[in-house]
């Protein structure tokens, strides 16, 4: 309905209260043109009584009522327009300066109908006092709402005048997004849809501002309501409001075609826009359901996916959701808002779906209960055919129709069904769920969880390969997540159903769950490891009942999940996450809080393997954690489980409390029940009186545990209690009763070793003021030395644990000096052992220390040094010199501490001496061993013949960063005695200053294998040797081939920087080396070949990762562009030497990948001219297929974000479809290959898609 002055007037007559506030509104809204409007101000609401102008306005554009430029605008709604105007432009005009004046139009505007408008505005204009003068009134206003004619119709809609068939975005909005509680925003709605809603923004901005004939632009979501609703949303947050409205009813259409100043319409439905208006400068969006494919269009298309579950928890938290609450309806709804408007409908009407009431619905029951499956596996479908009892063709064409559907039931990914709101579904169709049906699900559910798992069957260093094995079940992963989950669903939600609460679902669930689990051994357990927190969610009492019982076996069945866990390497597995995250997820539960409690302590008793962060002690700190408890129990309920604890595992809860007060601020959230609402507004933090309450509780019961105990006194000193002022005397209180005489000194040496960090961190760290440090450390200092140990051996066995310790006392700031102090320190404690308990003292502090080694070091720098007899001493305490014992490692740090004057003295008379006493050849060497790796050291190993010189030189570790002197002969020595990794790894850290020759020489020996327990040859410092060689020009060329076509296993396939030149530039140069190795690794064609013996398979594998690895081309220049005329030649040779040894296709097929690494042409063509002219020749197909192949792999591996899908690898195919396009007229065969391959990178796209969509329903 068109809106007359009279309509203006008579609002503004009736109310004048809102007229005053809104008219503001509505002269901004017809203001407003995006492309135009550098700044625009009018207030309205409430706004309307601050001071200032009512409009100011600034356009670089103008029309009948737009002024260009600056302009100035007062609004009255008075009876009588001329005293408010004058009013107003007096006011005004002596406010504003005449600079500002002399470029702004002053506007007034009143919605009554003013008589004397003009006459006003003439007598002003007269005044000359602004640029211009302009005044609307009511008719003014009609005219120009017929000009704006989506304005128009939202003031329609506000004034009760709504025209039939249309609607404006706001009205169309509100209607929409207020269904439910809370409503839906726009921010909200918008959020991880950011590359839809920018690419039908700009497709927005593009139609209204080059106007060209009609087109379609189809949008396509969850719903068509939603897909509607979404393209509302966009042009609101784009201010492209004004030309563009909502066409509810076919009738709508009329307004269209009557308003052309409307450039864009939204079809509400489909339907709608079956017969609209077609017109030059008019765009209309159709919205479309996901699944329809009925409605496919040929013109553009927009696809508006869900969002990903953490972004719509994060909008549904920024609308007003609870935390908790918004991640449950995150996985509920399936991250659909259509179903999320449904869940939290205010209307009942829109509670009810279309798809209820399908023909079809009756196959929901499947989906329902099974909740996904994937059917292109066959043990899936069968399953699936059990629970219906229909051929499984039926049952897909069925939930093809309802995939089809508007706001689709049902989701089809890739080859996985799956319910998309698997709650709602329950919720809607639990009740026509029959006691058959049930009792078949059951039956499944009991044959799928009962099935040992496969992968159980192989070594446990093999499991990682259990697919490639066959080991694995026969059912997909799909189903059987989906079916545990469906067991929490029916657990949690069936009661609520009347129907299902009718067949005592709940009950089945805990009956099957207490068959599974209640006396399972270790192998049930492990089988289960996947899905044992949904069993524990489907049946809390059953699930913490098994596991009890379990533990109380001698054997604990259940801590098989952790013993059997290994290391944390990439093939590992952690079999106790699950259950570890079971538990997490029943102890929000406050009555499951204690039971969880002591489970998660007696399986802290397992130790676990590698570095995993799951672990059950981390499970239990967090329960307790003062700051973020995990767990709805209150602060009196979690104390009270904390002092079950103690009473019942004294050693675990010390270690709960130790950690609840220590330093770590680090915290982890818990795993949460899925479907359950136990956790509803608990786990994300307390107040500051609840976690001080906490950690007050926790200091009271560790002092407790503390007492009597060193170890755990020490540790106190680790926790907050230390730097509390009013805690600290308590804990040095449990000290001070270790000063007895009745105390051992192993617990006094331990509390000594913790006050010892404290002591010395505050006297070189604390910054408070010596008075006052000394006032508390003090004292503290006194018990540290009344604590010292009687035995001198345990006193100060700490001085010998490391090289630089940490002193009880303020250390000088220079190095030097601070390193003089603790070697004075050092040899003073051994002059105090050795005093009182001659060299049998120094011995046990040998044997007690941790480095053996500086014992011996400092032996040799004390006074009392020449008092002993050391190569008497030598011989007589130790003869065997074995590696590694406490006694050989003194020796070795003596030995090489002296002078070499007195070492080599000491070195030649134990030498004697062992002749005397009749060492053997490997005792000579293992003692020459400890000494330094010197000249001198070698010519005794020398001098006692040639078996004490072979065992030596098979034995010393020459050090990679020391320099010896003579490099050159430790060289000979290591390769003379077949120790060539040796060798290798002594030069890797000084490649340029060994002789090429000797390097040579090093290189040579490795490929044999002489000495497979020695160093790791590094790839990277291998390449850098042979191109070392390469550059020196003092190896051969034939050499340096056979190097390296010997070495090239140890460089590693596909090595990118440092590929062997020489050995690539021969096979390249000629097709007899090329020939050979396709020999070596290919099998000939027809003609029969004997079984290959393992030094043919090694063979082979060496040849094929040599050619594999090619990446020159033959006819290769230095500057890297390839010789057409040489390339052609190779590759004819070539063919025809592998034509007579029956290999052609081998031959094609290889040579095809080393042409993908062909350069591109200057233009940006490829490959490169050359190679495309060969690639072009018919009989080439094999060669074409391995370009194919070649260009695919060399590719390698990617890495994506979650959730990204196949956009790397379309964009690849538009890479390789430009190529071909370049080529399409020239070179039709290569363009079909490059073709090929970049369908071959769009089905890659399409696959890599399906795995996101996937990752995101929780696959």
């Amino acid at each position: 309905m068109k809106i007359t002055a009279s309509h203006i007037v008579e609002w503004a007559n009736t109310y004048a209260r809102e007229a005053q506030d809104q008219l503001p509104r509505l002269i901004r809204r017809l203001c407003f043109y995006p492309d135009a409007i550098h700044a625009i101000s009018f207030p309205a609401g409430d706004s309307i009584y601050r001071p200032g102008w009512d409009g100011v306005l600034s356009s670089e554009k103008g029309n009948a009522w737009i002024p260009v430029g600056e302009s100035r605008w007062e609004i009255g709604c008075d009876r009588d327009p001329t005293p408010k105007a004058s009013a107003d432009y007096h006011k005004r005009t002596k406010e504003t300066g005449e600079e500002e004046r002399s470029i702004s139009t002053f506007v007034f505007v009143t919605p009554r109908r003013w008589s004397k408008k003009s006459a006003w505005i003439a007598e002003r204009h007269a005044e000359g006092q602004w640029r211009d003068i302009r005044a609307f009134d009511a008719d003014d206003l009609e005219q120009w709402l017929e000009q704006t004619p989506a304005v128009a119709l939202q003031f329609a809609e506000e004034l009760g005048l709504i025209g039939p068939g249309v609607e404006s975005l706001s009205r169309h909005w509100g209607s929409w997004s207020r269904q439910c509680a809370p409503p839906i925003t726009p921010d909200a709605f918008l959020m991880d849809r950011a590359s839809v809603r920018d690419a039908l923004a700009e497709k927005i901005r593009s139609a209204l501002s080059q106007p060209a004939s009609s087109h379609f632009l189809t949008i396509r979501a969850d719903s068509v309501e939603e897909a509607a609703a979404f393209a509302v949303a966009v042009v609101m947050a784009s201010g492209l409001r004004d030309q563009v409205l909502v066409v509810t009813e076919p009738e709508g259409w009329r307004y269209v075609e009557a308003n052309p100043q409307i450039g864009i319409a939204i079809a509400a439905r489909a339907e709608t826009a079956q017969n609209p208006v077609l017109r030059e400068g008019l765009s209309i969006m159709v919205p479309h359901a996901m699944g329809d494919l009925a409605a496919k269009s040929k013109g553009e298309e927009l696809v508006l996916k869900r969002p990903d579950i953490y972004e719509f928890k994060h909008a549904l938290v920024a609308m007003g959701v609870e935390e908790s609450d918004a991640r449950r309806y995150a996985a509920n709804t399936g991250r659909s808002w259509t179903v999320f408007r449904r869940q939290r409908a205010v209307n009942p009407a829109i509670r009810h779906p279309a798809w209820l009431d399908a023909p079809q619905s009756a196959t929901l029951t499947l989906v329902c209960l099974l909740g996904a499956w994937s059917d292109d596996n066959s043990a899936d479908r069968e399953v699936v055919e059990k629970l219906a009892r229909r051929p499984y063709e039926d049952i897909e064409r069925e939930l093809r129709e309802l995939a089809r559907g508007d706001d689709a039931p049902v989701l089809h990914i890739g080859a996985v069904w799956k319910a998309k709101s698997p709650l709602e579904l329950l919720t809607l169709f639990g009740s026509r769920i029959t006691s058959n049906q049930l009792d078949r699900f059951f039956s499944i559910a009991q044959d799928l969880l009962l099935a040992s798992d496969p992968q159980l069957e192989l070594p446990d260093e093999e499991r990682y390969m259990a697919q490639l094995h066959g080991k694995v079940h026969p059912w997909s992963d799909f189903l059987f997540e989906s079916v545990c989950d469906s067991l929490v669903k029916l657990a949690v939600r069936g009661p609520e159903r009347a129907g299902l609460d009718a067949l005592g679902v709940e009950g089945r669930v805990a009956d099957l769950v207490r068959e599974l689990l209640d006396g399972a051994d270790g192998t049930r357990w492990l089988s289960l490891a996947s899905h044992l927190s949904a069993l524990a969610e489907a049946a809390p009492e059953e699930f913490l009942c098994a596991v009890e019982k379990s533990l109380q076996e001698s054997d604990a069945p259940v801590t098989r999940l952790i013993t059997e866990t290994g290391g944390s390497g990439i093939t590992e597995r952690c079999w106790h996450s699950d259950l570890l995250w079971a538990l997490e997820r029943l102890a929000w539960t406050p009555k499951y809080l204690a039971r969880v409690a002591l489970i998660l302590a007696r399986l802290s008793h397992a130790p676990v393997k590698g570095n995993w962060g799951n672990t059950p002690s981390r499970s239990l700190l967090g329960l307790f954690r003062s700051w973020l408890p995990q767990t709805a129990a209150r602060l009196p309920a979690r104390i009270g489980v904390l002092d079950l604890l103690i009473e019942r595992d004294e050693e675990v809860a010390f270690g709960a409390v130790k950690d609840l007060l220590g330093k770590d601020s680090i915290g982890h959230y818990s795993a949460r029940p899925k479907w359950r609402e136990d956790d509803a507004g608990a786990g994300r933090g307390v107040t500051r009186t609840e976690r001080q309450g906490m950690i007050d509780a926790a200091q009271e019961r560790i002092l407790g545990l503390g007492k009597g105990n060193a170890r755990r006194i020490a540790t106190l000193l680790r926790t907050g209690l230390w730097r509390q002022e009013e805690q600290r005397p308590k804990v040095l209180a449990l000290m001070e009763a270790f000063t007895e005489t009745t105390e051992t000194d192993e617990d006094r040496e331990i509390l000594r070793a913790a006050l010892r960090k404290r002591i010395h961190w505050h006297r070189n760290y604390d910054k408070s003021p010596t008075a006052e440090l000394n006032a508390w450390l003090g004292p503290v200092e006194a018990l540290y030395e009344r604590l010292a140990p009687r035995d001198l051996v345990i006193r100060h066995r700490w001085l010998f644990d490391n090289l630089l310790i940490d002193l009880p006392t303020r250390e000088p700031k220079d190095f030097q000096e601070k390193a003089k102090i603790i070697e004075q320190t050092k040899i003073s404690a051994l002059t105090e052992i050795y005093r009182e308990r001659g060299m049998l003292g120094i011995e046990d502090l040998i044997r007690a220390c941790a480095e053996s080694g500086i014992v011996g070091s400092r032996l040799a720098k004390a006074a009392w040094y020449g008092e002993i007899s050391w190569p008497e001493w030598i011989v007589e305490k130790d003869k065997d010199f074995a590696l590694d014992t406490p006694m050989t490692q003194c020796l070795s740090g003596f030995l090489r501490a002296l002078p070499p004057p007195v070492s080599d003295e000491i070195l030649r008379k134990v030498m004697a001496l062992g002749g005397k006493d009749g060492w053997d050849a490997d005792g000579f060497a293992r003692f020459l061993l400890l000494a330094r790796v010197e000249p001198e050291t070698w010519r005794l190993a020398e001098a006692r013949g040639p078996e004490v010189r072979a065992a030596y030189w098979r034995t010393v570790q020459p050090s990679i960063f020391v320099r010896q002197k003579e490099p050159e002969f430790v060289l000979e020595r290591l390769l003379e005695f077949k120790r060539p990794r040796t060798a290798f790894g002594y030069c890797q850290f000084s490649i340029e200053e060994v002789a090429p020759r000797r390097l040579f020489a090093v290189l040579r020996q490795l490929p044999h294998e002489e000495e497979p327990d020695g160093p790791k040859i590094d790839s990277h410092d291998l390449g850098e040797m042979l191109e070392r060689l390469e550059n020196s020009g003092e190896i051969g060329k034939a050499e340096l081939i056979q190097l390296e076509f010997a070495l090239f296993p140890a460089l590693g396939y596909g090595e990118e920087t440092r590929s062997p030149a020489a050995l690539y530039e021969a096979i390249m140069s000629g097709p007899a080396l090329f020939t050979k190795l396709i020999r070596l690794c290919c099998k000939p064609r027809r003609e029969k070949r004997e079984e290959p013996t393992e030094g043919d398979r090694m063979a082979a594998k060496h040849a094929y990762g040599i050619l594999d690895a090619c990446k020159r081309l033959p006819g290769t220049r230095p500057d890297g562009s390839i010789d057409g005329e040489a390339l052609t030649h190779f590759i004819d040779a070539a063919r025809e030497c592998c034509r007579r040894i029956d290999r052609l296709e081998a031959c094609d097929s290889m040579l095809g990948r080393i042409l993908a690494h062909a350069p591109e042409e200057r233009d940006g063509t490829w490959p490169c001219a050359p190679v495309g002219e060969l690639l072009e020749r018919p009989e080439l197909e094999k060669m074409r297929e391995g370009f194919h192949i070649g260009a695919y792999d060399k590719r390698g591996i990617t890495c994506r974000a979650y959730g990204e899908g196949g956009d790397q690898e379309r964009q690849l195919a538009a890479r390789y479809r430009a190529w071909a396009d370049r080529l399409r007229n020239s070179h039709p065969n290569v363009a079909s290959m490059l073709e090929g391959i970049a369908k071959d990178y769009e089905q890659e796209g399409k696959w890599r898609d399906t795995e996101a969509n996937l990752d995101k329903e929780g696959f």
